[in-house]
């Protein structure tokens, strides 16, 4: 039994969440809820919604910058497949030059 790791698939999928991060990072998930204080006149909760749309800001703000770091530790993945993919192959190569005992 075994796996198979497609280091290109990983640089691809590296891609693709380093494009949606990119777009994410432009949305302030934070202002809608900023703006439901005036969507509650009275209630006893709009006077936390400022406070709240604040944390939501800074907490996806930080799920951005992990995201990031892990679509690039995707990119470190594949680069390190394929090193040791070398690596095994070079010794395997070296291994079947060398001569026995005359």
């Amino acid at each position: 039994m075994g796996f198979r790791t497609v280091p290109e698939a990983l640089r691809a999928a590296r891609r693709s969440a380093a494009d949606a991060v990119a777009e994410l990072r432009a949305v302030d998930c934070g202002e809608p809820v900023c703006t439901l204080a005036a969507a509650m006149p009275g209630g006893t909760t709009a006077g936390s919604a400022p406070s709240m749309g604040g944390s939501w800001t800074t907490a996806f703000k930080s799920w951005c910058v992990d995201a990031e770091a892990q679509a690039d530790n995707l990119a470190t993945a594949a680069e390190r497949y394929q090193a040791t993919d070398r690596a095994g192959s070079d010794d395997l190569t070296a291994a079947g030059s060398l001569r026995g005992p005359r």
